[in-house]
C-alpha cells in the first residue's frame, strides 16, 4: 500500500485538509493514481481514526521472494506518483 495519511490531532484541521485533498480527487485519479481510494474515515489497527488516500496491490508481499519484484515495482511507481502530486499541489494542501 502507498498512502497519504492525514493524522492531525485537531479534527477540524483534519477535515479542512481532507476537503482540500478531496477537491483534487479528479486530478489525482486522472493524472496520477487512477486506482486511488479516498477514505475520509479510516480506522487503523490501533483504533485511531485518520483520513487516507491510498492505492494498494493485493497478493504481493515484500517478504515473499516470489512477488518481491512486483511489489517493489508497484511501490516505486506509486510512491513517485504520489510524491509528484503532493509537490505539485502542496501550496493548495498547506494553505
Amino acid at each position: 500500500m502507498v498512502s497519504l495519511d492525514i493524522e492531525l490531532p485537531d479534527l477540524e484541521e483534519r477535515i479542512d485538509l481532507w476537503e482540500k485533498l478531496s477537491s483534487l480527487k479528479y486530478i489525482v485519479i486522472e493524472e496520477y493514481l487512477p486506482d486511488a481510494i479516498f477514505e475520509d474515515s479510516y480506522l487503523l489497527e490501533n483504533e485511531k481514526e485518520i483520513s487516507r488516500l491510498y492505492v494498494e496491490k493485493t497478493n504481493v508481499s515484500i517478504h515473499n521472494k516470489n512477488t518481491w519484484q512486483e511489489a517493489m515495482s508497484f511501490l516505486n511507481t506509486n510512491m513517485k506518483k504520489l510524491e509528484t502530486f503532493y509537490i505539485e499541489y502542496r501550496a493548495i494542501l498547506t494553505a
